[in-house]
Formats: structure tokens, sequence, C-alpha cells
């Protein structure tokens, strides 16, 4: 994508990208400036600005990179929650892969990396059995509720009542499952969400806070596996970093099982116990 738009510039056109992508900021080159609450507080050549940032906040966008992550602490994988063998998909006659074997353990982080429309999202679709495979079988751990296989999608505004407010909607999820108001409140705090957000409603709030809300959501059906597609898309680089370091916590806390689809092979490699490349229907595990 970034050599696309240096394409675009080096033609002699005005180009003007926003992104949260560091790597694409860097890629492209040029000015870059860096907004915080509505200023722009660091303006400059993207050499010098991504180099040697001056603002703090531009210095924590920097660091928080995924390729400047630390590696986080992972737990002994435990039993398999769920795993697919043999799994073959096809769309309008085209393969998307053939054989496929995948299996996620709890306390294990798995990610699913490879170029657009090679497969990714159906893997994990066919996990929860949102579609079907054409050939293989999907198992899951025994005993364990169908509810407590969960999905965050990348779209977090499908998956709101629009009219709803967000206090209503996580009142009425408490409710109907037996939980604690506090669990709210705690949650709400290891992400960042403040109180203020809850009477609002989901087009009220950034893409970002309603993405937080909907990880919320689904950790409070205390998922035992969950499968994130592209969940930090919406997020800048210094609430990715946080969310994801909130998420590999409750890997570790609750034995989780997660599955994480995502663009980011630097956000995989940090992150991921395992990384598993799909590509013209191949898979490359390391």
């Amino acid at each position: 994508m970034a050599a696309r738009l240096r394409t675009e510039s080096e033609a002699g056109r005005l180009l003007l990208t926003i992104t949260h992508d560091i790597a694409v900021a860097k890629a492209v080159g040029g000015m870059v400036g860096v907004m915080l609450d509505g200023r722009l507080v660091e303006f400059g050549p993207a050499q010098e600005v991504l180099a040697q940032p001056r603002h703090a906040y531009a210095r924590a966008l920097v660091a928080a990179d995924p390729a400047r992550w630390p590696p986080p602490a992972h737990a002994a994988p435990g039993v398999i929650a769920i795993e697919g063998r043999g799994l073959t998909k096809r769309f309008d006659g085209r393969t998307l892969f053939e054989g496929l074997d995948i299996a996620v353990r709890q306390s294990e982080i798995v990610a699913i990396v490879g170029p657009s429309g090679c497969g990714k999202t159906t893997v994990g679709n066919l996990l929860l059995g949102i579609v079907s495979p054409d050939g293989g079988e999907v198992r899951r751990l025994e005993g364990v509720a169908p509810l407590r296989f969960q999905k965050l999608y990348q779209d977090p505004p499908a998956a709101f009542i629009p009219l709803q407010t967000l206090r209503r909607g996580l009142e009425d999820l408490v409710r109907l499952h037996a939980r604690e108001w506090r669990a709210v409140t705690e949650t709400m705090q290891r992400l960042s969400l403040p109180n203020a957000l809850l009477d609002r409603r989901p087009g009220e709030v950034s893409g970002g806070e309603l993405q937080r809300f909907a990880i919320l959501r689904t950790l409070l059906l205390d998922p035992v596996f969950l499968f994130a597609d592209e969940a930090t898309s919406r997020l800048d680089p210094v609430s990715q970093k946080q969310v994801m370091a909130v998420l590999a916590d409750i890997v570790r806390e609750r034995r989780l099982a997660l599955l994480m689809v995502t663009h980011d092979r630097a956000l995989a490699e940090r992150l991921a116990t395992r990384v598993i490349r799909l590509d013209a229907g191949a898979q490359d595990e390391r």
C-alpha cells in the first residue's frame, strides 16, 4: 500500500494520508504531522519526526510501534480449546485453502497473517461455525457452552444497537447472563474507558472507544476461545499497545485461547506464541 501511495506522490500529485500505522507513515515519507485532541502537536519531515520526536505524545506514538514492543510473558499452553482438521473452503469456484489443520490451546495466542483475500477471517469463522467448511471438521473443548466461543469484529458499529446507550446494552448483558456490574467497571478501568461514555450511543464515541467497549462486552461472557478479527485496526498505536497488553494479561489470567487475524506482521510476531501464514492456499507456521 505504501508503495502505491508513493507512486502517486512521485507522479506530482498532492498526497494527504491519514493513518494510525507508523510503518506506513515512515514508508510514505514526506512531511508528517502528529495530532492530539484536535491539535497538531508536531509537524516536520518524516525522517526527523519519526526518528526523534519532540512532543511527549509523539514519542509515545513512535514507541508504541509493535516492532518496538517487548515480547509478553507467555504461560504454558493448556489443552486444545478448539481445532480444525483438514479444513477446506471454496468461494465462487476458488479454493481459499485445502486440508488446513489448526489448533488453539488455552493460554495460547495464535496469529494468522497473509495478504487480503487469502482466507484469514474465514479460518476463524469456520472454527466458530459462522460458515461451514467444504471439507474437514471442527472440534471444540467438551462441556463448554457455545456462548463462550466468541468473536471480536473488525467493524464494531455493526455489533451494537445504534439507538441504545452503551450503559443500557451492558446492563442488559449483565442481567441476562447473571454477571455483576463490578466486572463492568473493573474491565472499563483496564481498558481506559471513562464512565462518562456509558450514557452515549455507539455513534457518539470514537471508533477506538467503541472497539474497546466491544472487547469489554466480550470479556464479560468469560470466553474460553476468542477470535479477534483485526480487532485493533481502529485503534491508534498507543491504544493498540494498551489493549493488546490487557488481552495478553487476560490470556494468562483466564487461560483464554486467542486466535487473532492481523495484517501487521510485527504485531503478530511480538504478541503471538505462534504465527500462521496463509498465502495462496499454503500454510507456513513459525
